[in-house]
């Protein structure tokens, strides 16, 4: 009887873990709230409280926060926790935790149906499960994690549904995949690869035509949205669009040589090589991730340096076995890196956070495969990776949230800020705050609880500006500078410790500060009343 339930008792062990892996130190790593956070979660409050977003656009298809018009699918889905648990980082942070529960079932179900093979399967189940680098998105208000979860079970319906040639799997799919293109931008780019693969099979006469121009029509449904909206976030991401690409074409000129070489095509094709190659490097995939600290840390890489090298593993007996979906999968895992290979920025783990899904559903191949091979190989390997997957997940419990730049980066301070703010609200009428730490309005409405129906009717953001934001200036007593105009006013300013450079040392002594861990965050100064 054990043995025949074996395999749901492992997957049952691989959903307990996942909770605890979500869980542990839970509030410590990541140390604080960052705007894109506070952004989802007061949103949610606001759509809950009024059925319209911070801007009062009535059940917004997308959300125009910072103007870069995020997709609305996390804050719509952090409505029931936010109306349970009210407005606060609890009740922002558990919005993913549903995907981090079913997340190991989903990725059991896809691989089983790929290979039809437990061992494979319960594998995959289990990396993922220990994936820093996909936990550690989960752990987060981000809508990267959900989006990969959905798309994900979204690859489970289409498989399954091309292998039972059941109807009702294929509406599933284009179902969940619709849903997961309100989630995350990088999601839109996956309709090009499943527009293709289905029209390679219908060329093969293994794929319905009359599906493909339901999935057509859903996709042209949800670009429709665009043009209501018009985001402009998308289009300042591209690297054609970015001043530093024109620059470095510029520069390239001056300096002399090939000439006919330096244009926007030779060029942004050579960028979007590297970038592109750059996503399956082991410095990348294995070793440091994403350069960004709020998404990775040099040392702590997305998987494992064992997991790795079971990708080649993994690759070499799938072909050898001739698996039916051999192809599919190695798609999956280079057609992974479209959503981001296009952007100005450095290689970006949650752009390219599906990466992971593939790797790892390979990498366990590669490891059923040892264990099938010579069972002490596969002993050892597994003995490797628990070793290498304990330091990552210690590094980032116990070391990544005290680390200055990974405080710095969060933007930590705002939940103190709010509570200066609430204590003293009555006796300043003006907060002078400084705008080199994110976007502190967003801060304000979501740890003073800012009523969103009195919030709608002064909301008002900047046009974009190069990297596709736009900036609050002010609201209530808040004004968005560090240069008080009013005479005669009791006015508080909170900055940097470089905006106050021109002060006395006397002056400086009366600050109050707010100092997270090592870092000092704001320092809080009362004018004299002139």
């Amino acid at each position: 009887m054990i043995k025949k339930h074996l395999f749901k008792f492992l997957l049952g062990f691989a959903v307990v873990f996942a909770i605890g892996v979500f869980f542990v130190k839970w509030g410590q790593s990541p140390p604080c709230l960052n705007a894109d956070e506070a952004s989802f979660a007061y949103n949610a409050y606001s759509i809950l409280k009024t059925g319209r977003d911070e801007y009062g656009t009535f059940l917004p298809l997308r959300l125009k926060s910072f103007g870069d018009y995020k997709m609305p699918l996390l804050s719509y889905l952090d409505i029931p926790w936010i109306a349970t648990l009210g407005l606060n980082e609890t009740g922002a942070r558990l919005v993913n935790f549903p995907f981090v529960v079913l997340f190991p079932i989903v990725i059991y179900l896809l691989a089983l149906e790929l290979f039809k093979n437990k061992l494979t399967a319960i594998i995959a189940a289990f990396l993922v499960t220990f994936s820093v680098g996909l936990q550690s998105i989960g752990r987060q208000t981000h809508e990267a994690y959900s989006a990969v979860f959905l798309l994900s079970l979204a690859t489970y319906f289409f498989v399954r549904y091309v292998n039972k040639g059941t109807a009702s799997y294929f509406y599933l799919f284009v179902a969940t995949f619709f849903i997961d293109l309100f989630g995350y931008q990088s999601t839109r780019i996956w309709s090009v690869f499943f527009l293709a693969v289905m029209v390679i099979m219908a060329l093969k006469k293994n794929f319905k035509k009359k599906y493909i121009l339901i999935f057509l029509a859903a996709v042209v449904l949800f670009e429709m949205t665009d043009v209501i909206y018009k985001p402009t976030r998308v289009s300042s991401l591209l690297f054609y669009n970015n001043v530093g690409f024109r620059a470095k074409i510029y520069e390239l000129r001056v300096e002399g040589g090939l000439r006919f070489l330096y244009n926007g095509v030779v060029v942004g094709a050579k960028q979007v090589a590297d970038q592109y190659f750059t996503y399956f490097s082991p410095q990348f995939l294995a070793l440091d991730g994403d350069q960004n600290p709020r998404f990775g840390y040099p040392g702590m890489g997305p998987i494992t340096l064992v997991e790795y090298a079971l990708i080649f593993v993994g690759l070499y007996f799938i072909f050898k076995n001739k698996e039916k979906w051999r192809y599919l999968v190695l798609a999956l895992l280079l057609f992974s890196p479209g959503s981001a290979i296009f952007a100005w920025q450095d290689a970006s783990l949650t752009r390219a956070l599906f990466i992971i899904i593939p790797c790892l559903i390979i990498a366990a191949y590669g490891a059923s495969s040892a264990f099938k091979e010579k069972k002490i190989y596969f002993i050892a390997i597994m003995a490797i990776y628990l070793m290498l997957v304990v330091y990552n997940w210690d590094f980032y419990l116990n070391h990544y949230p005290k680390r200055a730049l990974v405080v710095r980066d969060w933007q930590c301070g705002y939940k103190q800020l709010g509570d200066y703010v609430k204590e003293n609200y009555h006796k300043f009428d003006r907060f002078y705050i400084t705008t080199k730490n994110g976007q502190p309005y967003i801060f304000l409405l979501f740890y003073l609880k800012y009523p969103p129906a009195k919030y709608q009717k002064v909301a008002h953001l900047s046009p974009p500006d190069q990297y596709g934001f736009g900036q609050v200036m002010g609201f209530d007593k808040f004004i968005f500078s560090m240069n008080p105009i009013e005479q005669n006013k009791k006015v508080v300013l909170i900055g940097y410790p470089d905006d106050f450079g021109g002060l006395s040392d006397s002056e400086k002594s009366t600050f109050q500060k707010i100092i997270i861990r090592t870092q000092e965050m704001f320092d809080i100064y009362v004018p004299p009343v002139k």
